[in-house]
């Protein structure tokens, strides 16, 4: 009995010990991780928006950005686009000018087939959005002028029909 209650003590000594030890690491090292996640998420901002220097939050959800100009002028919108592919959720950003075209696509998170529908996430493919109109982000299949990727209709017409609606939603909402 002795023993189970030394052993007991010991036991909490160590847990103690380590729940310090992450709590001070968590302390020193959040304000380094939210300053990394801010640097991230703007470079994927500047990646699908090239002409805006800085973004914030349009509304009260962070699923659409105003892109902002060195001279503080609206270059043009930064949204959030999520959808449901053959296997997977996909999460994207697409930017858009003020005219609503696209000026570029980013696939953040994916889980597709590999060597099919993770093929959304290749530049060749997501380079045929930027110039669009949202009438032609559709696939050459549906009268648009996107190639679909070959065995992966299902994850191309998601991310192509997301990207389509959402501009579509965020154009009649802004107005």
């Amino acid at each position: 009995m002795k023993e189970t209650v030394r052993l007991g003590r010991y036991l909490l000594i160590i847990c103690a010990v380590a729940g310090v030890a992450l709590a001070l690491t968590n302390q020193c090292t959040a304000k380094r991780i939210e300053k990394q996640k801010t640097a991230s998420k703007n470079s994927s901002f500047s990646e699908v928006l090239p002409a805006a220097v800085s973004f914030r939050v349009i509304g009260s959800s962070e699923d659409a950005y105003e892109g902002l100009d060195e001279n503080n002028r609206r270059a043009g919108y930064v949204l959030a686009v999520s959808t449901d592919g053959y296997s997977s959720r996909i999460q994207a950003l697409v930017g858009i000018n003020k005219k609503y075209v696209v000026t570029g696509v980013r696939i953040l998170s994916q889980q597709e087939t590999p060597g099919l529908g993770a093929g959304i996430s290749e530049k060749s493919f997501l380079s045929q959005f930027v110039g669009k109109i949202p009438g032609k982000v559709r696939l050459k299949k549906d009268g648009g002028s996107i190639d679909g990727i070959t065995s992966a209709t299902i994850s191309s017409r998601a991310i192509t029909d997301a990207i389509r609606n959402r501009i579509d939603e965020f154009r009649k909402n802004k107005k």
